[in-house]
């Protein structure tokens, strides 16, 4: 494009007598024109300037990475400079520069002395902690954030809502107050995403030396905290908002890619790039396979007002004798999941979802699928896991019935003294800590490292740990969470896996999986492959277990009964003379829908899932009515566990109802409602698929991707028709 635009600029002075008309601007900002003389020699694009240089005999490489101003860098654009720099001699000097010097530039930096440190001294990833190291640091410079266009005066500073904006005290008042300053760390993400990564604590430590060391220009840390300062002024225009809340998430999401690019660096994923082993993965695609990643990037553009809005009035966590050493504890945890700030909550709650005809103890909210050898639960305790599985009848020798178990949290959890306890944080302590798109290993990778943080810390304890669990206040009538201190034998931690590991050494006929499951997942092809390699020949029952045991859980049952109904590996149990079913539950489920008034004309119609594209989707595939139908019937047969079509329909109505100032919540429930068609989408298109083949010929996965219709259809379904 450079080298067609010299042509345009030399054919354009040839009409003109050799001269061009150009724009110059002053100092004051002041833009005037003139006419510059050219000859061909005067005209060069970058790539000739720096051949030239090279040809003069000065020792330069040239090379060119596009990046568009104001955007974090893709990860191939990484890559690029990953490659530059890895090839190039160990003495050589690299200069970055865009347009101003400053953003792209202070960002290609970053990555630079990333990739040197690495390089140089290979892993892990670790820099000396000087005096400069403050990442908590909030108030940042003027110079610290902002993009790289320069704004020329005060008011033009305040109408674009650029961190570089000179508050002034009335504006300082104005800021709502908080309990303490909001710091980088306050941004739940972050912390998320630090603990996603065996090295994450080194790798990030390492990132914010570096980027306090290149922050001559802007330091990208402190320009998150900017504009969190900016969208948080009162009486802020809507408009001015948008813009800073749209920056604002654009250094958010170049922050966060540099972690991860870190934890990349500190893993043996690079190896091969810089001579020190024979793996060599591109940061492209070591990202492409850590989709709880992307699924962090997308968050940042859904909704990102909610990683920098002042938090409210969140629950609080009550110590017993209102101990501030209990709070001091959890402060001062340093594990690579069990990090400062994170608490163990115990994984029942008050008010949890109960079952209304079986009961276990331990095991709240189980359900069967009536005519299928199908049941659900709630994460049990190890005792209640016990009492489920003998009466599937697991140990029974002479039946020989192996139960497979599926576990859907993405959620880790960890079990001690035999009951289950999940993550959270001290100041959120019953917001859920999903890491959303996470895959089996990777979650379960990480509750191992939970258990050696927990380890850790009742070896140095005593043998003592701070656990906390959420009770009702019976004044108030509302839940809160306490802390209180337990005696804990090293034996008696374990993760999910380990447990029933034992379970099976114990003598039940069992088969463990772990395949991340929930709502708020994207439903893709590969799972629905996961879930139906659990359907084993010799298999008698199946039990999925999820954080409640109802929502995201149905799903997967729903795609358990279409591929045992399509193998016939079982008999249609019609009768509930051995085994309890809660069909009530799925009748009060769908009574709660019918009672429901619409003054849609095609409510009925929505409430049966003939939305416009799904009748479309039937249309396309073969058995296409039939396979609806099908699906429609199990679906109402599971819903004591969660039902599909009626979430769908909630948050159609939910969408319709917001009010269309609030572009956030739109877009969430836009994106919740999508997804959850979209699973809808892919039962459909699953029993289709199993009238057409087997899995043995082909897996669910390649069938879709051959047929590019239906990921076309599948990328573009709407809520609203």
């Amino acid at each position: 494009m450079e080298a067609r635009l010299k042509e345009d600029i030399l054919r354009e002075a040839g009409k003109y007598g050799g001269a061009i008309m150009v724009v110059h601007e002053t100092d004051g900002g002041k833009i005037f024109d003139s006419w510059e003389h050219i000859t061909s020699e005067s005209i060069q694009t970058p790539l000739e300037v720096y051949n030239g240089l090279e040809l003069a005999g000065l020792p330069v490489k040239y090379a060119r990475v596009p990046i568009t101003d104001g955007k974090a860098p893709q990860t191939s654009d990484i890559d690029d400079i990953a490659v530059n720099i890895a090839s190039a001699p160990k003495d050589a000097v690299f200069v970055f520069n865009c347009q101003m010097g400053r953003g792209r530039t202070t960002t290609g930096t970053v990555i630079a002395c990333l990739l040197k440190l690495r390089i140089d001294h290979g892993r892990p990833i670790r820099i000396e902690m000087t005096d400069d190291f403050q990442p908590e640091e909030s108030d940042a410079k003027g110079s610290s954030g902002g993009e790289e266009t320069i704004h020329r005066n005060e008011d033009e500073e305040s109408d674009t809502g650029s961190p570089n904006s000179r508050l002034s005290p009335k504006k300082h008042s104005s800021l709502r107050s908080h309990h303490h300053p909001f710091g980088i760390d306050d941004i739940l993400l972050l912390r998320k995403i630090t603990r996603l990564f065996d090295n994450g604590i080194e790798c990030r430590q390492a990132l914010d030396a570096i980027i306090n060391r290149c922050s001559a220009m802007q330091n990208i840390r402190e320009a998150v905290l900017q504009y969190q300062k900016v969208i948080n002024q009162q009486n802020l225009e809507p408009r001015v908002r948008r813009v800073a809340l749209s920056r604002g998430a654009e250094y958010l999401e170049r922050y966060v890619k540099l972690i991860a690019f870190s934890a990349y660096l500190g893993s043996d994923a690079f190896d091969g790039f810089c001579g020190q082993g024979e793996k060599k993965v591109s940061f492209k695609t070591w990202l492409h396979q850590r989709p709880e990643i992307q699924e962090m990037k997308w968050s940042i553009r859904l909704r990102p007002g909610r990683f920098f809005t002042l938090p409210g009035e969140a629950k609080s966590v009550q110590h017993q004798h209102e101990d501030v050493v209990m709070e001091a504890r959890v402060r001062a945890r340093r594990g690579s999941v069990l990090g400062k700030g994170s608490i163990l909550k115990m994984y029942f709650f008050p008010g949890q979802k109960e079952s209304t005809s079986m009961h276990f103890h331990g095991t709240p909210n189980v359900f069967k699928v009536d005519g299928y050898p199908i049941y659900s639960t709630a994460t049990p305790t190890i005792e209640g896991a016990r009492e489920v599985l003998t009466y599937l009848g697991a140990k029974d020798k002479t039946l020989n019935q192996k139960i497979v178990i599926a576990d859907l949290k993405e959620e880790a959890v960890v079990y001690i003294n035999g009951v289950p306890f999940v993550l959270r944080e001290l100041d959120q302590p019953v917001d859920t800590l999903k890491h959303v798109g996470i895959t089996g290993p990777l979650v379960e990778h990480m509750e191992a490292r939970m258990k050696e943080d927990i380890i850790s810390e009742v070896s140095q304890s005593g043998g003592q740990m701070l656990l906390h669990r959420e009770v009702i206040n019976t004044a108030s009538n509302q839940s809160n969470v306490i802390g209180y201190w337990e005696d804990i034998s090293l034996d008696n931690v374990k993760t999910p896996s380990e447990v029933f590991a034992d379970l099976k050494e114990e003598g039940f006929n069992i088969e463990y999986k772990r395949i991340p499951v929930t709502r708020e997942r994207e439903a893709v092809a590969s799972d629905v492959d996961a879930i139906h390699s659990c359907l084993l020949e010799d298999a008698r029952y199946y039990l999925f277990i999820s954080h409640t045991g109802y929502g995201g859980v149905a799903y997967a049952m729903v795609i358990s009964c279409l591929g045992l109904g399509a193998d016939a590996k079982f008999e249609t149990e019609l009768t509930a003379e051995t085994h309890f079913v809660s069909t009530s539950q799925a009748a009060e489920a769908s009574s709660a829908c019918e009672d429901q008034s619409d003054d849609d004309k095609d409510a009925a119609g929505f409430k049966q899932g003939d939305y416009r594209d799904i009748l479309s989707l039937t249309r396309v595939l073969v058995h296409g009515p039939k396979s609806k139908e099908e699906v429609d019937f199990i679906i109402d047969r599971c819903g004591g566990a969660g039902h599909l079509r009626n979430d769908i329909l909630k948050y159609k109505k939910a969408l319709e109802r917001c009010n269309g100032h609030d572009d956030e919540t739109r877009s969430h429930l836009m994106d919740m409602g999508i997804k959850a068609m979209r699973r809808y989408f892919y039962l459909i298109t699953y029993r289709s698929y199993l009238y057409s083949t087997t899995p043995r010929e082909i897996k669910f996965t390649a069938w879709m991707e051959a047929r590019p219709e239906l990921r076309h259809l599948c990328d573009n379904l709407r809520l609203d028709k």
